[in-house]
């Protein structure tokens, strides 16, 4: 059986003429990540941005190039059986972990075994490995992967940092720490450094010599040195570096420096329509008032979307619609009807509802209860905080309060991990939409995983898994758009913007390959002219 994915994805790099500034060295790269870090294990973290930085200590099993394509990585030849419950994979032969380690089959047994294993704690990767089963060591360069249920997105799963194979040497001798001063992969760069907080310092691998000429254009050591990835948080900040050439790449670069940058500064943006899932808000089922239908509803098509981007994102982005945003293959363009901004329409639903407004308070009370819930986001995440401040004065609009909960990093996905939310913010990058509706849909996910919704529903899981089982793509698309009118209909969650990946770095850099999506900015084989 055949499965090549479908993807659109639309870049656009505007150049910008003049001086650029100058990096410190021709052999480093120091790229300023607006995003932290909470583990360098890819196979444990929900952050994309140890994805961005761990993508150069690992090697996947399979490439996907930008255009959708799959080509070898450490696996040189695969086959598919016929109902797509069965991988086979030859590995390659010359392959040294960093550390010394051979890797083999046995190493991506492991890997695999441990990322399904509950006790390891996985989060996307465990939803990128679906209905895993076993992985059988055929010999040292040949396995078979085997799934309890057809599961068609395993070659985009491979190709992701999430699933990217691991020294076992590495995760049996560090135990608990694996992943909190170091990680150990077989990439084109080794971890030097990780200060918490502050920076990841990756050196050349100089052993290196399976790249991906298909992808990269070449298979030796890298062209660089070193890449430092120093963790800058405020956005102001962070592009302050860049144009004094503090650092030579960004990304999340401000939209409202976007039109200034064009015409003042000698820099490349790299503009990408994010594929995968857009900004939007979960909506926690267990706890009061968003367990009822009729409240998520109201939430939904009381978020003026438009003037979300038009404040928020300062142009740059598209009204969300659906759990896909709009360049995925499967997106349903019908999904814009389902739940439109309509806030006489959320005023009419809770009333129906019983929810009556409260002229003294401004807040819709039923039985005494005011209709108040709590959104947490993270205090340090500037665009979260001002997306829910947008949010709370929509629905003050239609008499729903909501209580902004920001807190640090550590406490944030605890609470949310715990459930102790009635909303959090969301949005990730993926290249299959099996990637997508299984991280927020599917109730393997549900309990302290990836969908904090807390939504559970056979008839959704059943629609999940019928897509990742179909090679079919007409039959895959139809799937998938059940799913998106289910998703609707159950206002499991309200879409905000299908945002736009935004770049920038010193125009001497060249070379850059944007994989996932858009969304992992690959320095392999980039170098300074």
């Amino acid at each position: 059986m055949k499965h090549r994915l479908m993807l659109v994805c639309f870049l656009v790099v505007l150049l910008v003429s003049s001086f650029a500034p100058v990096a410190a060295q021709a052999t480093e790269l120091r790229y300023g990540v607006g995003n932290n870090v909470d583990t360098l294990d890819p196979n444990v973290t929900t952050f994309s941005s140890v994805g961005v930085i761990m993508q150069h200590v690992f090697d996947p099993l399979v490439w996907q190039d930008p255009l959708g394509s799959f080509h070898p990585g450490l696996a040189t030849e695969w086959s598919v059986n016929e109902d797509a419950t069965e991988y086979s994979f030859t590995l390659r032969d010359d392959v040294t972990f960093h550390d010394g380690t051979p890797f083999n089959a046995d190493a991506v047994k492991f890997t695999f075994d441990r990322i399904a294993d509950p006790e390891t704690g996985a989060q996307s990767a465990f939803s990128l490995i679906g209905p895993y089963a076993e992985t059988e060591v055929v010999d040292d360069t040949h396995i078979i992967v085997r799934f309890n249920t057809p599961f068609a997105p395993f070659l985009d799963s491979a190709s992701t940092p999430n699933l990217s194979i691991s020294s076992p040497t590495a995760i049996e001798t560090l135990g608990a720490d694996y992943g909190l001063t170091t990680a150990v992969g077989t990439g084109p760069f080794m971890v030097e450094s990780y200060i918490p907080d502050s920076e990841v310092v990756l050196v050349r691998n100089p052993d290196y010599n399976w790249g991906s000429e298909e992808v990269f254009g070449m298979s030796g050591s890298a062209n660089l040195e070193r890449l430092t990835f120093s963790l800058i948080l405020e956005p102001a900040t962070r592009l302050a570096a860049l144009e004094s050439g503090e650092v030579d790449y960004i990304d999340e670069v401000p939209e409202l420096d976007i039109a200034r940058l064009m015409e003042e500064s000698s820099l490349t943006i790299t503009q990408i329509e994010q594929p995968g899932h857009g900004w939007s808000l979960m909506m926690n089922q267990e706890n009061a008032p968003t367990d009822e239908l009729a409240v998520r509803q109201a939430i939904a098509m009381s978020i003026d979307k438009q003037g979300m981007i038009d404040v928020v994102f300062n142009g740059f982005g598209t009204p969300g619609c659906s759990g896909l945003t709009k360049v995925m293959f499967g997106y349903d363009p019908a999904s814009c009807d389902y739940l439109p901004y309509d806030p006489a329409g959320a005023a009419a639903i809770l009333d129906e509802a019983g929810w009556v407004m409260n002229d003294a308070t401004g807040i819709r009370e039923r039985d005494g209860v005011p209709l108040v819930f709590g959104h947490y986001f993270r205090a340090d995440n500037p665009l979260g905080s001002a997306m829910a401040t947008f949010m709370q004065a929509n629905l003050a609009d239609v008499g729903i309060g909501v209580e902004l909960n920001g807190l640090a990093q550590a406490g944030y996905f605890d609470a949310v991990r715990a459930g102790e939310h009635n909303s959090q913010n969301w949005w990730d990058t993926f290249t299959d939409p099996d990637g997508v509706v299984r991280t927020l849909f599917h109730s393997s996910n549900a309990d302290g995983g990836t969908n904090r919704s807390r939504y559970r529903s056979e008839e959704m899981d059943a629609l999940i898994d019928q897509a990742a089982a179909t090679g079919d793509a007409d039959a895959r698309i139809e799937l998938y758009a059940q799913i998106q009118q289910m998703a609707a209909d159950e206002a499991i969650m309200a879409y905000f913007v299908d945002p736009f990946l935004l770049y920038g770095s010193t125009s001497s850099l060249t070379g850059v390959k944007y994989l996932g999506g858009g969304n992992l900015p690959n320095f392999y084989a980039a170098s300074f002219s």
